[in-house]
């Protein structure tokens, strides 16, 4: 035999015939065993077991229904009062005469491209948007703003339009007098 060629183990040759004869034997012996009527014997049992708990439900049915129960607690609540104190009439308090103004930032970047990229994407969605840079920690950042917004729902809006573009807006909100 050549190095390259495969060799069958020894124990290969012994075992896979002695595996086919069990198997064949176990066939065989299925073959000799008589049929028995146990399936028709558990039908039975099945059957009458399914009648008796049907006659059973039908009795406790019948009987539920013979039975009314009987409530007492709507008699007890007619007979109930319940005292409610006297409470001031409720006044609100005037409004501060602060009026606020909303803008969201919509991102903030290192580069100055990448945020004049997102305030064009934001104008052509037609956003108010701007940007300005500040100074933090000796690097400069390029913040892109939206708004501003004196009303809360059209500054929801304008969230709800960054958020269908996948930008996640941070609320700012200033006090204008």
């Amino acid at each position: 035999m050549s190095e390259g060629s495969s060799r069958v183990p020894g124990w290969v040759w012994v075992t896979t015939p002695a595996i086919a004869a069990a198997f064949v034997g176990f066939i065989v012996f299925l073959s000799t065993v008589p049929a028995g009527n146990e399936l028709d014997a558990v039908k039975g049992d099945a059957r009458k077991a399914l009648e008796q708990g049907v006659e059973k439900a039908r009795s406790d049915a019948a009987k539920a229904a013979a039975v009314k129960p009987s409530y007492d607690f709507y008699k007890l609540l007619e007979k109930q009062t319940v005292d409610v104190p006297e409470v001031e009439a409720y006044r609100s308090t005037p409004k501060d005469n602060v009026n606020y103004e909303y803008r969201l930032q919509a991102g903030s970047f290192r580069s100055a491209n990448d945020a004049e990229r997102l305030r064009a994407q934001l104008l052509l969605e037609g956003l108010t948007a701007y940007q300005e840079s500040s100074t933090v920690n000796g690097s400069t950042w390029h913040r892109v703003f939206v708004g501003p917004f004196k009303d809360r729902s059209k500054l929801n809006k304008a969230q709800d339009l960054l958020a269908s573009y996948k930008i996640s807006a941070l609320v700012l909100k200033n006090s204008t007098k």
